[in-house]
């Protein structure tokens, strides 16, 4: 069947206003996803001054060092460089994280380390093939318990043991 001038004007209309909701859409899409990403995701802030300290952990580390802080909404994240050319991976020597681990793994992934304390808390430590490190149980389960990692390359271990020595956790992030 021919269409007549009037049928493709409405048809024309149509489309466009399909496309127009599509794009509305999109937007909402995109303007959500942005909004979350920059409540979750980090503030970086660089420094070598040699001390750390925020609600949630407190440390010394040597200045030689450049720390780059992640601040994300529940926890933080701190990367050690030897170097201010922090883009450039080679430069990387450690890092101090909260994560979320199940000690199980733990033992099975980093199985030459064994069972500790630190202050009141239960550790799993050693050192591996890359370096030394700890991770600190800050509850008293064994399956999904907060933790705080810290790992170094073994070149590194004293800035590792420097930390570990001054660290003080404040406040454990919910």
């Amino acid at each position: 069947m021919l269409q007549t001038g009037g049928d493709l004007i409405r048809e024309t209309v149509r489309s466009r206003k399909v496309n127009i909701l599509l794009l509305l859409l999109v937007m909402v899409v995109v303007v959500a996803a942005l909004s979350y990403w920059n409540s979750s995701t980090s503030y970086k802030e660089t420094s070598s001054s040699g001390t750390f300290e925020d609600q949630y952990i407190t440390f010394s580390y040597p200045p030689s060092l450049v720390a780059v802080q992640y601040t994300y909404e529940d926890y933080t994240l701190v990367d050690f460089y030897n170097s201010n050319d922090t883009s450039n991976f080679d430069n990387y020597v450690g890092n101090v994280r909260f994560s979320t681990s199940n000690l199980t793994n733990l033992q099975r992934v980093y199985n030459e380390g064994s069972l500790g304390k630190y202050e009141s808390y239960r550790t799993w430590q050693g050192t591996d093939t890359n370096g030394p490190y700890i991770f600190i149980l800050l509850g008293s389960g064994d399956t999904k318990v907060r933790t705080l990692q810290m790992d170094f390359k073994s070149e590194y271990q004293t800035a590792y043991s420097e930390i570990l020595k001054t660290l003080k956790i404040n406040k454990i992030p919910a």
